[in-house]
């Protein structure tokens, strides 16, 4: 499909409203901007979603009261959390002393809310990808979610797109998929990333795919 160098917020507004199936992102969880960030998701998000449509977000540990709240009171659904395992990539939270070994990826719903396509698992891991930009996911996960929640001809959209992890993943899984990102720099390598060729699904081993 498509990916485009725009802000989050242009990008969800110009979308056809109820005609995403799948939202799945990693917004920014600076300090200053993680408040913004989850709220241009919730509500612009809310309106682009079909309705029993999937917002899939990963999420700091450290926020998730506020970050609950602000996907709540655009009134989406809360569904599940899913803890990623961090797989020797380990943090350090000075401000709580914790050593945190897993990252929340939350799932919402905009209701009505009904079970996904598959069953999934709420312990994934994947493997530490920073080659394409020092905030990366890993695509492992991503193609493990899309996997259970996805249905044939599903649009899913990233709108912090990143190095474009989400986009590839659902290239991959045959999904159509719509990326944003705002900086120029990032937009192209994701661009790149997704125009390589061949793109095969067998050279990734997913867990809890098939």
């Amino acid at each position: 499909m498509t990916l485009f160098n725009i802000d989050c917020s242009t990008g969800l507004n110009e979308l056809t409203p109820e005609s995403v199936d799948i939202i799945f992102t990693d917004p920014p969880y600076l300090k200053d901007i993680y408040k913004e960030a989850y709220t241009v998701l919730a509500t612009e998000g809310m309106k682009a979603l079909r309705p029993g449509g999937w917002m899939i977000s990963y999420a700091p540990q450290f926020h998730l009261p506020e970050v609950f709240n602000i996907l709540t009171g655009a009134g989406l659904e809360y569904y599940w959390t899913i803890a990623q395992l961090n797989n020797q990539a380990n943090c350090l939270i000075f401000s709580r002393n914790v050593m945190a070994m897993w990252k929340p990826i939350i799932i919402f719903a905009k209701p009505p809310v009904s079970k996904p396509p598959h069953a999934f698992c709420d312990r994934i891991s994947g493997k530490k990808m920073k080659k394409y930009h020092p905030w990366e996911q890993s695509i492992h996960e991503a193609l493990a979610l899309l996997s259970r929640f996805a249905s044939p001809g599903d649009l899913v959209v990233d709108p912090f797109m990143g190095s474009g992890t989400v986009p590839l993943a659902a290239k991959l899984l045959g999904l159509d998929y719509i990326g944003m990102e705002i900086n120029t720099d990032t937009y192209h390598t994701a661009l790149s990333r997704i125009e390589q060729q061949p793109l095969d699904l067998n050279s990734y081993c997913v867990e809890g795919t098939s």
